[in-house]
């Protein structure tokens, strides 16, 4: 059933608000399979026959069995990308894990229609917060926007270093900057009346700042630390195309508006309609987030 109406929106599952919204986040998931050496940054080489060839990366080629784990994986964006690098071979064990039922349902379903390649992957139902992994398990593990979403955002750390390899690399991307945020909060103060409750923050607030990262990283071992503004456009069909990605956001916002929250919630949608009509347009539009993309190493035993 179609969740995307003012009467149901509330009662979408994670699948239903998340669907087709990769955009928003899988231009960081990129770049975090970049600056982790996993996949080159480089566009592919093209051969004389026109077709392209991937660039040569010693960890991906090393006949050594490589294992990845794309933690709260959600729709994949990760290991999309990674897929469509071309570089996973029959060396590399990729782990697509996820919480969420609906979400989990989605993935299996690409695993087993073997869409993009999804074929190779082993996904699976995982805890970020307990998972049911062996000590220095994983080469590198990838946390696309996940652990300021926790509610408790250190015990998922500390269970992804538990599980990365001695010498292996911990890839996690943040919001330095959210478009979709700074959209959703405009739209707000623009609706004639809301609840006294303010709109909720998102959770995780210090994880937006480099120090505090760097700090956190610090204090539980790793090293080799780098932390990268990333700079990206979120693109949509139309002005109610990138409504509709707003979609997982808005409950998160008025989580605490009460029986006003279904209402008012579905007017926050319709005033970012117009507000990105006004500026962009009928046509496609696009907003502007920086991402913070960091890469750690767990010290060699």
């Amino acid at each position: 059933m179609e969740k995307w109406t003012p009467s149901l929106w509330l009662t979408a599952t994670s699948f239903e608000a998340y669907q087709d919204t990769e955009g928003i986040t899988q231009p960081a998931g990129k770049r975090l399979l970049e600056v982790s050496g996993l996949v080159p940054a480089q566009p592919l080489i093209s051969s004389e026959k026109g077709y392209q060839t991937p660039i040569s990366n010693s960890a991906l080629d090393d006949e050594n069995e490589v294992k990845v784990l794309d933690i709260g994986s959600g729709l994949g964006q990760v290991t999309n990308a990674l897929l469509r690098s071309r570089r996973v071979s029959k060396h590399v064990r990729v782990v697509a894990g996820e919480i969420d039922d609906s979400l989990l349902a989605h993935l299996q379903h690409k695993k087993e229609q073997g869409i993009d390649g999804w074929g190779k992957v082993d996904v699976e139902k995982l805890d970020v917060k307990n998972l049911a992994k062996p000590d220095n398990t994983f080469d590198y593990i990838y946390a696309n926007f996940l652990y300021f979403l926790l509610s408790d955002p250190l015990a998922g750390l500390k269970e992804s270093i538990r599980v990365l390899k001695s010498g292996g690399t911990l890839s996690l991307s943040t919001w330095g900057c959210s478009g979709p945020l700074q959209l959703l909060q405009l739209a707000i103060s623009l609706l004639p009346s809301y609840p006294l409750i303010p709109p909720s923050p998102p959770p995780g607030g210090a994880w937006s700042h480099p120090r505090y990262i760097q700090q956190i990283l610090t204090d539980h071992g790793l090293v080799d630390i780098q932390i990268e503004p990333y700079e990206f456009v979120q693109t949509a069909d139309s002005p109610g195309d990138m409504a509709r990605k707003m979609h997982p956001v808005v409950p998160i916002l008025t989580a605490k508006w009460g029986e006003e929250r279904q209402e008012l919630g579905w007017k926050v949608f319709e005033k970012v309609e117009e507000l990105l009509r006004r500026e962009q347009g009928e046509g496609p539009v696009k907003i502007w987030s920086v991402a913070l993309v960091v890469t750690a190493k767990k010290p060699n035993e």
